[in-house]
């Protein structure tokens, strides 16, 4: 049987997907800090089912990789500091911590007895500085050049985080897959993320 391992499984993104792989019947690791996700019903009741573990663990502790199995044969990697006030409040964290993560889950994912498709999540973000600066088409295909936003500005921290951790892929040696999330909205995700702002404040008009 399959076995996947998500990194972050308990934020709005991976405790969905965790939920559909283990209704697919394949055996699932949810790994989680819980600085963001949050431990709800939930998330228990997959807890619950059969073959389901989940891990308080940070893979931001350079030992984490170490202690985790290494039959995996997927790795889900969505484990980031998000959010725009702490990109805008604590950029050089921002930065440093999602290479720093992106890095040992990459570690963990060589670990593996054999070679585990690691997917990771980055950002529709990564094409700010393209938008800004060139004639950007939409759809936007995957040769078009990226171009930087100021990198003293804040907020180009996470782009530059998650233009590293792409890169990190490309370089690994590992079979990947990235994908790039844009403002995705449903069920369990919390009041502190674009969409659900953007309806309180239409709300309070």
């Amino acid at each position: 049987m399959s076995k996947a391992l998500i990194i972050g499984g308990a934020g709005f993104i991976g405790a969905h997907l965790a939920k559909a792989l283990v209704a697919s019947g394949e055996a699932v690791d949810i790994l989680d800090n819980f600085a963001r996700g949050v431990r709800d019903g939930f998330l228990d009741g997959l807890a619950k089912r059969p073959g389901v573990r989940l891990i308080d663990a940070d893979m931001l502790d350079a030992s984490t990789p170490g202690r985790l199995n290494d039959d995996y044969t997927r790795i889900f990697q969505f484990a980031a500091v998000i959010g725009v006030r702490h990109v805008l409040e604590r950029p050089y964290e921002v930065l440093h911590k999602n290479v720093l993560i992106q890095a040992n889950a990459i570690a963990l994912a060589k670990r593996q007895k054999s070679p585990a498709r690691f997917v990771f999540a980055s950002t529709s973000e990564i094409y700010a500085g393209s938008l800004l600066h060139m004639n950007m088409p939409v759809p936007t295909p995957e040769d078009f050049p990226l171009a930087l936003t100021d990198l003293a500005h804040p907020r180009t921290s996470y782009m530059l985080s998650k233009i590293y951790g792409e890169a990190l892929c490309q370089q690994s040696g590992l079979p990947f897959t990235i994908v790039r999330p844009h403002n995705i909205y449903g069920p369990r995700m919390g009041l502190v993320h674009v969409l659900p702002e953007l309806m309180k404040k239409a709300r309070n008009l």
